[in-house]
């Protein structure tokens, strides 16, 4: 084989793939790829390779190949394969690079998603605990005084609610999501047992029913 013919032969002459590379006007990874079979040599160099290594391209190529007709055939058969094969490792560096690129804009993508419902998440728990507004209620049964708050946001979620215990044995007022229907439910509870509701404080956002 080639490749093993050019390392025994440099090794031969004593010559390190860095001297060779240097004779030869080449890098010592090119001298690398000809001796492991990743590329070869053209019919140029391999002519300047024997020089070099002082023997013949028959002996690079293999005993057996005096004819030089025949020696010029192969030689042009190998300057067909190092085309080949520099065509081929240019495909494979064009799709690596694609891959690279392809690659680095998922990551960007998976990065930007990420950051997008991180501050998502943040503005949306900012928003949901931000108070907008906030009533309070005086509430009378029986000759007894209650009082109520709740504390909301701008979409009318409740954030804050409570009172006096009244209320407190038949529902737990800071289960109720809007504060309009906190409001009606506490209206309607004390009208209902003969009582008065009357708003005593309003800041901020009102509440519908109120408006």
């Amino acid at each position: 084989m080639l490749n093993e013919n050019i390392k025994v032969t440099r090794k031969n002459k004593g010559f390190t793939q860095e001297e060779l590379a240097i004779r030869l006007n080449v890098t010592r990874q090119t001298v690398s790829k000809w001796e492991k079979g990743y590329s070869v040599p053209d019919a140029e160099m391999l002519s300047k390779l024997a020089e070099v290594l002082e023997t013949s391209v028959s002996n690079l190529l293999g005993e057996g190949m005096k004819d030089t007709q025949e020696m010029n055939q192969i030689a042009e058969q190998l300057a067909r394969v190092n085309e080949q094969l520099a065509i081929s490792n240019r495909r494979w560096r064009t799709i690596g690079k694609v891959l690279g690129i392809v690659a680095i804009f998922i990551l960007i993508v998976t990065i930007s998603l990420s950051a997008l419902r991180i501050f998502a998440a943040y503005a949306y728990n900012s928003d949901s605990n931000k108070i907008a507004g906030k009533t309070e209620w005086i509430c009378t049964l029986d000759g007894e005084e209650y009082t109520y708050s709740a504390e909301y946001n701008q979409n009318y979620r409740v954030v804050v609610a409570g009172g006096t215990e009244m209320l407190a044995h038949h529902i737990e007022l800071q289960q109720y999501d809007d504060a309009n229907e906190l409001a009606a439910y506490i209206e309607d509870y004390f009208e209902e047992q003969g009582g008065t509701v009357t708003v005593s404080n309003q800041e901020g956002l009102r509440l519908t029913e109120y408006e």
